[in-house]
């Protein structure tokens, strides 16, 4: 997936080089991977100014992408992860800031510590993207859980579910760094309300889904559509849908 065809490759570092962060990765032609845990041009923690200056030394950036994750940590691993990560980012450099629409539903202490690292991100002049549960190749948590017979995602039937291709995370990304304006986005593929969801699931897979349904997690179990309007604005579209990322699985 190249860059926006209205702007040049400006030279960015990507911090945190999972899921997302290697998708982006592959979008860039001129960018370096950092992380601790992830395969990544620096290996190291972002939150470490003897790693960034490791980074500097590879490639100096105009933009950096914050794609850092916690895999459900707690509220120390969240300050690590988020707050200290753009704290010791270069203060010339512009910011991509990777958030989750979770802070739009829940005020919970690891919400609360999301929506401080954003603030930080936008006193800096900074762009923060709130990015809908991600699914792409090989992953799928919602898929995965059903196929293997789990209970449901907590929250009642007309809970609303956003979701999200990982590359069309990317695209979006890519056109909030063209754009360059600060200010927050909501980023989403799709929205279907739990009852919608599972019943696609059954009927593209075939498997039923399970009686029961799972406690709330961290993150809260609130539910609304996403509106991504403002970033529909600037020209971004999604290019996937749920139903077709299920479809081709079931034939893979």
């Amino acid at each position: 997936m190249p860059c926006p065809p209205h702007t040049e490759p400006r030279p960015a570092w990507v911090i945190g080089t999972g899921f997302l962060g290697a998708e982006l990765l592959r979008a860039l032609p001129h960018a370096v991977g950092i992380d601790c845990a992830a395969p990544a041009d620096v290996q190291g923690d972002a939150a470490d100014t003897a790693v960034l200056a490791r980074a500097a030394g590879l490639l100096a950036p105009e933009w950096v992408f914050c794609c850092t994750a916690t895999h459900g940590g707690d509220a120390a691993a969240y300050r690590h992860a988020y707050a200290d990560v753009v704290s010791a980012l270069p203060p010339h450099v512009r910011v991509v800031f990777c958030s989750s629409t979770s802070v739009e539903h829940a005020d919970g202490e690891l919400q609360r510590i999301l929506r401080a690292a954003e603030e930080a991100v936008l006193a800096r002049g900074g762009v923060v993207a709130r990015l809908s549960a991600l699914y792409g190749p090989d992953r799928c948590e919602l898929l995965r859980r059903h196929l293997a017979g789990e209970p449901k995602l907590a929250g009642a039937p007309g809970r609303m579910l956003n979701y999200l291709h990982v590359q069309d995370a990317v695209a979006a990304l890519l056109v909030l760094a063209s754009v360059g304006e600060s200010g927050r986005h909501t980023i989403c593929g799709e929205s279907f309300s739990k009852a919608e969801a599972y019943a696609l699931l059954e009927r593209l897979t075939g498997v039923p889904a399970a009686d029961a349904d799972a406690a709330p997690s961290h993150r809260g179990c609130g539910g609304e559509a996403a509106d991504s309007s403002a970033i529909r604005a600037l020209g971004w579209s999604p290019r996937h849908t749920f139903a077709e990322f299920v479809t081709r699985h079931c034939h893979a």
